[in-house]
């Protein structure tokens, strides 16, 4: 399990602007060997916006001399599953019933996901660099 949880106002981020207007942000932590992306958030979907922050996070990586990017997500988040894997991400990590555990620090998480799947699970993923 994760079990890490963050303050997204104290995390630094990586911010995307389209036509001097916000289009996306990338919040992330570093430990270790690597940049943790703990959100991502695009305004506007398939715009590109969210490949810019990622690849603007693994630039940042690099240049900070870490060796992986990396982030978690749950069973249910496809869409992530896809974005991630599609951007050269691994499925590296599985930890059965880790939402449960999550729920008790944080009980807003829903039951149900997108596509109407049970949240269980925690993923990870990691692009080495």
């Amino acid at each position: 399990m994760h079990g890490v949880v963050y303050e997204l106002a104290g995390l630094p981020c990586l911010l995307a602007s389209r036509d001097g207007a916000q289009a996306g942000v990338l919040a992330y932590h570093v430990s270790g060997d690597g940049l943790e992306i703990v959100t991502l958030e695009a305004l506007e979907r398939r715009r590109g916006v969210g490949t810019a922050l990622v690849s603007a996070a693994c630039e940042l990586a690099s240049s900070l001399g870490l060796q992986r990017v990396w982030l978690v997500t749950t069973n249910d988040n496809l869409d992530a599953l896809r974005f991630y894997q599609r951007r050269g991400f691994r499925l590296v990590g599985l930890a059965p019933d880790a939402v449960a555990a999550a729920r008790s620090v944080k009980p807003s998480i829903p039951f149900v996901g997108d596509y109407g799947i049970p949240i269980l699970d925690e993923l990870t993923l990691e692009l080495s660099l």
